[in-house]
């Protein structure tokens, strides 16, 4: 008797903890966007709409003469920012390209950081009380395109950090970058939750020097599609250029039709956390029918991403 009433102690227990990881987890299942994400929204000073650098430059003024004077500082580009709207975009018109500058006067490289700002005209920095988010919000990654290209041995990062009413941390992601890219990359890292409470500001930050890291000048990252679900990830199937699956509801084998990706293809299958659990390159063309064994998966939703270096596709499905 006293064995089973320790073991239903037991399994009480257990229920408590599942019950409460649900509670703590629901409020991250609705959809949630980036603001000017994909960076289409363009000022006229040529700056990404809700983006803005961080760095405000020093200046005085002279008792006698009334003229401004401060340190000289060289901008990467003819504006004066370290952020601005790059015709590299991964899709559509623009990305965003952050960039380090130099002082001159005390010859030393201040590294580039972008920061998204609820008010679409900020430039640049000043109070940023982060970007409002329903209480329902899905926010479980940090994914972006990238090319990266660095003109030493620079360490670029990305952050996204969610806080509750009281400014409480209650997750973050944090993604390095570094090497090389000449060509896009797909990143993204799932949110690691750090203290139980309801979502209710989101801050995401693009640093070009990561902390201890030495920033080069001349060294350029642009970024393209920041998502912070799948959701956002996920495209109408009406387009005649965009892949599909089937079946949605898998038992051993999920069927990919190209519908036009065609060349070096690339698979991905990842889990509801952001995770690769399976991946695979093809090299076929644009008529052929990909078949990816998902025996092996345990039961659940996953996601699909199918590449080809122009194109990209995400497809949800579920393991039964």
């Amino acid at each position: 008797m006293v064995s089973f009433i320790n073991q239903k102690k037991v399994i009480m227990k257990k229920n408590y903890i599942i019950l409460s990881l649900l509670l703590f987890v629901a409020p991250f299942c609705a959809q949630s966007q980036v603001i000017n994400g994909d960076f289409e929204n363009v000022k006229p000073n040529f700056l990404p709409s809700n983006w803005g650098m961080t760095f405000l430059q020093a200046f005085g003024i002279d008792p006698v003469t009334g003229e401004q004077f401060g340190d000289q500082i060289q901008f990467p580009w003819c504006i004066p920012s370290m952020v601005y709207a790059s015709t590299e975009p991964k899709s559509g018109q623009y990305a965003m390209e952050i960039a380090n500058a130099y002082n001159v006067t005390q010859d030393k490289v201040i590294p580039g950081i972008a920061t998204l700002f609820a008010d679409p005209n900020e430039d640049g920095p000043g109070w940023n009380p982060g970007i409002p988010v329903e209480p329902t919000s899905s926010i479980i990654l940090l994914g972006f395109d990238y090319k990266f290209l660095p003109a030493g041995s620079d360490i670029a990062q990305a952050n996204l950090l969610v806080v509750d009413g009281d400014g409480n941390e209650i997750g973050k992601a944090s993604i390095d970058i570094s090497g090389t890219h000449n060509t896009y990359e797909y990143v993204y890292a799932p949110i690691t939750v750090t203290h139980v409470g309801t979502p209710a500001f989101m801050y995401i930050s693009f640093n070009m020097a990561k902390e201890g890291s030495t920033p080069s000048f001349g060294s350029r990252l642009i970024v393209d599609n920041v998502i912070v679900n799948f959701s956002s990830l996920i495209t109408s199937g009406n387009s005649q250029q965009e892949a599909k699956i089937y079946p949605t509801l898998v038992d051993n084998e999920l069927n990919v039709i190209p519908n036009g990706f065609a060349n070096n293809v690339s698979y991905k299958i990842m889990n509801s956390e952001g995770k690769v659990v399976k991946q695979n390159m093809v090299n076929q063309d644009s008529a052929y029918v990909y078949t990816m064994d998902v025996s092996q998966l345990s039961s659940g939703v996953y996601y699909i991403n199918i590449q080809d270096g122009t194109k990209n596709s995400t497809k949800k499905f579920i393991k039964k």
